[in-house]
C-alpha cells in the first residue's frame, strides 16, 4: 500500500520528504475542498482520492491514485449537494428530507449513462472508463487520467486563434466519435473549450461527461451550462436534448478555436442571430467552413444541421489540407481524418504513397510543435512569453491552403452576382448544402437579422455585394434576413402538451417558461393557458412569457377554484 504521507494530493507524485511538490508546486498540508472526500480515502480497497480538480451540480471529479496499478486515476463522484450531504465520517452520503426519490433517480441515471460510455472504449478521442461502482451511499466511475490542457487554455497561449489546418486535425477525430455516440443515444451536451482537452501527444480529447440533468434548466439538479456553448433549447422548457444540441456545442467550440471568441449566448441571439468573425479571420477561412458554422450554430435546433454526419460532410467539403497538392496532383479527397472509417481506405492506393507521407507528416509536425509550445509553456508556471505555435499553423495554412483564388485569375473564374433579395434564407441554404461543393457558384452567410413590418420572417432585405455585379466564383454574399414584426402576437396553447405548447411559444418569437397549478377543468399534464397574459396579447419579440400546465385536480376544492381564477387561455 503506497504510503499517503508522501504523496502529493494534487498530482499523485512522490514528494520526495518535501513540503512543496517539485512536480506541481502544490503545499503539503493544504486543505481539501470544503464538503469533498477526505484526502486518502480509499474506495473498494483500491482507489485513493486526492484532490478536487471539478465540481458542478452532479458532483465532484478528483485525481486519485489505483493502488494496485500505482498509477494515477480521475475518480468521478456522484454527489449532488442540492439532494445530499456528508455524514459524520466525512464519507458517507446522507440525502436531504423530501429528495429521497429525486436522489434515487438521478443516481441510477448517473450509472446506467455512464456505463453507456464505458461501452464505447474503441472511441479514443474521448475519455475512457475503466471502472464503475457503488460505495457510501454514491455512485462512482474510474476513468483513465492523463494530464491535459484546455482547448480554451490552448488556444490563449497560441496567439488568441488557430489556423483552419490546425484546428481541423483536433476537432474532426472527436466529430467522429460524436457520430458514434449519437448512434448509440448518447449525448455529452456539454462540449465547450473546457471540456475539450489537448493531449501531450497533440491530439483532442473529448471529456467532463455528466448526465443530462445538469444540462438544462429546470431540473432536481443545478444546471452546468456555459453561455455562447448552450444551445436554445437547454434553456428552453419543454425541449428534449438531441445530436443537434451537441452539434451547436461543438461547432460553438469550433467557432472559438478560430476566432478567439465564443458565440453570444443562445437566449441573446434570439434576438440578434449574428456571428462576428474577424475580417482577417474571414479572410483566412475557405468559404465551405463559414456555410458549416453558420448551419450548425442556427439559433432554432429545426433549422440547426441536424446530424454530425451532415456537418462532417459539410467541413469535409473541400480539406484546406489537401488543397494545394490537389491543384498538381489529381487524387481522391479525404471525407475525414479519422481512420476509423476503414471503407474509405480503399482511395488511399490511387494515391503516390509519398503525398500521403509527406501531407502527414507536414501536419503532424504542425499540431506537435503547437501543442508541444504550450506544454513547455504550462510547466514552466504559465510564465508569460511568446510562443511559435502561430506561427507553425500559419506557416502550413499559407503552404496548404488554396481557398482564393489569386487577383490575375479573377476575371476567368467571376460570375455575375445573383438577387437574392425577397428570398426565403433558410430554403436557398438547404438547397446550398444538398448541392455538391463543386457544382456551388457561391456561398451564403448570415450577417445579421432585423426586425420589419413590411418583410416577411424569413425573407432576405439586402445583399453584399450587390445584385448585378461581378463577384468571384466561390466566394460569400453576405445576407440581413428578416425576422419578421418586433411585436408578436400570442399564439393558442390551451389543451396542449408542454412540450407542444413551448414550440408554438418558441416559433412565436417568445422564450417559455413552466408553472404548475391544480385544476378541476383540465387533465394533468395539459396547458391551461398563460399566467398574467392571454391567448392574442402583443408583445415583444423575446418576451419570457409563462405557461401554466395542470397538476389535475387540486386535493382540496378551494385550490382548484382558486387555480382556475389565475389563468386564462
Amino acid at each position: 500500500m503506497t504510503d499517503f504521507k508522501n504523496l502529493c494530493m494534487n498530482c499523485m507524485s512522490d514528494l520526495g520528504g518535501q513540503d512543496v511538490c517539485p512536480v506541481c508546486g502544490h503545499r503539503k498540508g493544504e486543505p481539501q475542498r470544503l464538503g469533498a472526500l477526505p484526502f486518502g480515502t480509499v474506495l473498494q480497497n483500491r482507489y485513493a482520492v486526492g484532490s478536487v480538480k471539478h465540481s458542478n451540480g452532479e458532483g465532484s471529479l478528483y485525481i486519485g491514485l489505483d493502488t494496485v496499478l500505482n498509477t494515477p486515476v480521475e475518480l468521478h463522484e456522484f454527489f449532488p449537494a442540492s439532494l445530499c450531504k456528508r455524514g459524520s465520517d466525512g464519507k458517507a452520503v446522507q440525502v436531504l428530507k423530501g429528495s429521497e426519490t429525486a436522489y434515487r433517480e438521478c443516481r441510477e441515471k448517473f450509472l446506467s449513462y455512464f456505463r453507456g460510455i464505458a461501452h464505447m472504449r474503441e472511441l479514443s478521442p474521448i475519455v475512457q472508463i475503466y471502472d464503475i461502482f457503488e460505495e457510501n451511499n454514491a455512485a462512482y466511475t474510474i476513468s483513465e487520467w492523463q494530464e491535459s490542457i484546455t482547448l480554451r487554455y490552448f488556444v490563449e497561449r497560441s496567439g488568441g486563434s488557430l489556423g483552419w489546418n490546425l484546428a481541423r486535425q483536433l476537432f474532426m477525430p472527436v466529430l467522429s466519435a460524436l457520430c458514434t455516440l449519437h448512434a448509440h443515444f448518447i449525448g455529452h451536451f456539454g462540449i465547450s473549450p473546457d471540456t475539450l482537452l489537448i493531449m501531450k501527444d497533440g491530439k483532442m480529447k473529448l471529456g467532463g461527461f455528466s448526465i443530462p440533468a445538469i444540462r438544462q434548466m429546470d431540473t432536481a439538479l443545478p444546471p452546468s451550462l456555459v453561455p455562447g456553448c448552450a444551445a436554445l433549447e437547454q434553456y428552453v422548457a419543454g425541449y428534449e436534448l438531441s445530436e443537434p444540441t451537441d452539434i451547436y456545442g461543438f461547432a460553438a467550440s469550433l467557432f472559438f478555436a478560430l476566432t478567439g471568441q465564443l458565440p453570444p449566448e443562445a437566449l441573446k441571439r434570439r434576438t440578434d442571430a449574428r456571428l462576428f468573425i474577424p475580417n482577417a479571420v474571414m479572410r483566412s477561412l475557405p468559404p465551405y467552413v463559414i456555410s458549416s458554422l453558420a448551419n450548425a450554430l442556427q439559433v432554432s435546433p429545426e433549422k440547426r444541421t441536424g446530424t454530425f454526419e451532415q456537418l462532417r460532410t459539410e467541413l469535409s467539403a473541400a480539406p484546406a489540407v489537401t488543397a494545394a497538392i490537389e491543384a498538381s496532383q489529381k487524387f481522391h479527397k479525404l471525407s475525414e481524418p479519422s481512420v476509423q472509417d476503414s471503407s474509405r481506405r480503399k482511395h488511399k492506393k490511387e494515391v503516390p504513397g509519398f503525398v500521403w507521407v509527406l501531407s502527414s507528416c507536414l501536419i503532424t509536425i504542425v499540431v506537435l510543435t503547437a501543442v508541444g509550445a504550450v506544454w513547455i509553456n504550462r510547466n514552466a508556471w504559465y510564465q508569460t512569453h511568446n510562443i511559435t505555435a502561430q506561427a507553425a499553423a500559419s506557416q502550413a495554412s499559407s503552404l496548404l491552403s488554396n481557398s482564393s483564388l489569386p487577383d490575375s485569375s479573377l476575371s476567368a473564374g467571376q460570375m455575375t452576382v445573383p438577387n437574392l433579395v425577397g428570398k426565403n434564407y433558410a430554403d436557398l441554404t438547404a438547397k446550398s448544402s444538398s448541392q455538391p461543393a463543386e457544382d456551388q457558384n457561391y456561398q451564403i452567410l448570415l450577417s445579421s437579422q432585423q426586425f420589419s413590418d413590411t418583410v416577411p420572417e424569413g425573407q432576405i432585405i439586402s445583399q453584399d455585394p450587390k445584385p448585378g455585379g461581378k463577384m468571384a466564383k466561390g466566394t460569400a454574399i453576405v445576407v440581413v434576413v428578416s425576422q419578421g414584426a418586433a411585436v408578436r402576437t400570442l399564439p393558442k396553447i390551451a389543451g396542449k402538451t408542454l412540450s407542444g405548447a413551448s414550440n408554438a411559444v418558441a416559433a412565436s418569437g417568445f422564450v417559455p417558461s413552466e408553472s404548475e397549478e391544480y385544476s378541476g377543468t383540465v387533465a394533468e399534464g395539459k396547458v391551461i393557458g398563460y399566467q398574467d397574459v392571454k391567448e392574442g396579447d402583443q408583445m415583444a419579440y423575446g418576451s419570457k412569457v409563462i405557461i401554466v400546465v395542470s397538476k389535475g385536480v387540486s386535493p382540496f376544492a378551494s385550490s382548484a377554484s382558486s387555480s382556475k381564477s389565475k389563468v386564462s387561455g
